[in-house]
C-alpha cells in the first residue's frame, strides 16, 4: 500500500512529470516562486515593509515551508523511479538543477530566519531561475543544452583565454602603477579589479594608470577585453545557428515530400501499363 502511495505521489511531484495534476503542480510552484521574487523586491522599499512587516515575512516563511515540504516529499518518493533508484539515486535527483536550486533556498532561508531575521528571505530572488521551467520553453532549453555541449570545448578556450589575460594585464599593471599609485595597486589583487572592469570594458574610472607604462597597458588591456570577451558570444551564436540549420536540415525532406507538386513525369508515370510499361494513350489508336 505504501509503495502504490509513493508512486501515485512520484507521477505528481516528478521534476520531469508529464501527467496533467503534475503540470498544474508544476506551474503553481512556479507561480509561488515569481510571487516570492516581486515580494523580495518590493520589500527592498522600506516604507512598504514597514506598513506591512507581517506579510511580507509571513508570505516568505509559508512559502519555504511549503517548497520545503515539497522537496522532502520527492526526497521521500524518488526511489520508485527507475531513474532514481540504486543508493546514489536521490542524490541523482538532487542534482537537478530546479531541485538544487530550492535545496539552495531552503539550506540558506531557515538558518538566517532564526539567526538574522533582519536577512529574511533575500535569497528567494534566486527563484527567478524557475522562469527556465516555464513548459512553453523546453524545446528552447533542450536547444541551449546542445549547443553548450555542442560549444563546450571552443568556451572553455575562450574563457581560459580571458581569465590568462586578466591576470597577466593586473599583474603588469602592479608592477607599472605601484610606485606611482601604491593604495590603489597596493597588490596583485588589488589590482584584478581594474583588469575586470578594464577587460569588460565597464570602465568606473574609480582605478586608473597614470604612468606612460601603465596606460599603454591599459590600452593593450582594453583590445584585448573587446577580443576575448566579444568571443564566447560570437562561438553560442554561430552554434545556435547551426543548430537551427541542422533542425530545418531535419524537417525539409518531410516537408518536400508532402509538398512536392506532381510534375509530366508523374502524370506519364500513371497512364503508363503496369505490364508492359507501354503508354495507354499510344495504345489505345493502335488497337484500333
Amino acid at each position: 500500500m505504501s509503495g502504490s502511495r509513493k508512486r501515485r505521489t512520484w507521477r505528481l511531484v516528478d521534476p520531469e512529470t508529464k501527467s496533467r495534476v503534475g503540470r498544474r503542480l508544476q506551474s503553481a510552484a512556479l507561480v509561488l516562486a515569481s510571487l516570492n521574487v516581486v515580494a523580495v523586491v518590493l520589500q527592498s522599499i522600506d516604507r512598504l515593509y514597514d506598513a506591512v512587516p507581517l506579510l511580507f515575512d509571513g508570505f516568505a516563511v509559508v512559502s519555504v515551508a511549503l517548497f520545503t515540504l515539497l522537496f522532502v516529499v520527492r526526497i521521500w518518493a524518488a526511489a520508485t523511479s527507475r531513474v532514481y533508484r540504486g543508493s546514489d539515486g536521490r542524490f541523482r535527483l538532487v542534482r537537478q538543477p530546479f531541485v538544487l536550486l530550492d535545496l539552495v533556498v531552503i539550506v540558506v532561508f531557515w538558518p538566517s530566519f532564526f539567526l538574522y531575521p533582519e536577512t529574511l528571505g533575500g535569497v528567494r530572488v534566486l527563484w527567478l531561475a524557475r522562469m527556465f521551467d516555464i513548459p512553453r520553453l523546453d524545446k528552447s532549453r533542450t536547444r541551449f543544452k546542445r549547443v553548450l555541449a555542442a560549444q563546450r570545448e571552443d568556451l572553455g578556450i575562450a574563457f581560459i583565454g580571458a581569465g590568462t589575460l586578466v591576470l597577466v594585464s593586473s599583474t603588469l599593471m602592479f608592477f607599472a602603477e605601484n610606485g606611482a599609485q601604491p593604495e590603489a595597486f597596493s597588490s596583485i589583487p588589488d589590482a584584478l579589479w581594474w583588469g575586470v572592469v578594464t577587460l569588460t570594458t565597464v570602465g568606473y574610472g574609480d582605478v586608473v594608470p597614470v604612468t606612460p607604462l601603465g596606460r599603454l597597458l591599459g590600452a593593450i588591456t582594453t583590445f584585448g577585453g573587446i577580443a576575448f570577451f566579444a568571443l564566447p558570444s560570437s562561438i553560442l551564436a554561430a552554434g545556435f545557428f547551426a543548430e537551427r540549420e541542422q533542425e530545418h536540415g531535419a524537417e525539409s525532406p518531410q516537408d518536400e515530400t508532402k509538398t512536392r507538386p506532381t510534375g509530366p513525369s508523374d502524370d506519364a508515370s500513371q497512364n503508363r501499363c503496369p505490364h508492359c510499361g507501354e503508354s495507354l494513350d499510344s495504345a489505345g489508336p493502335t488497337n484500333q
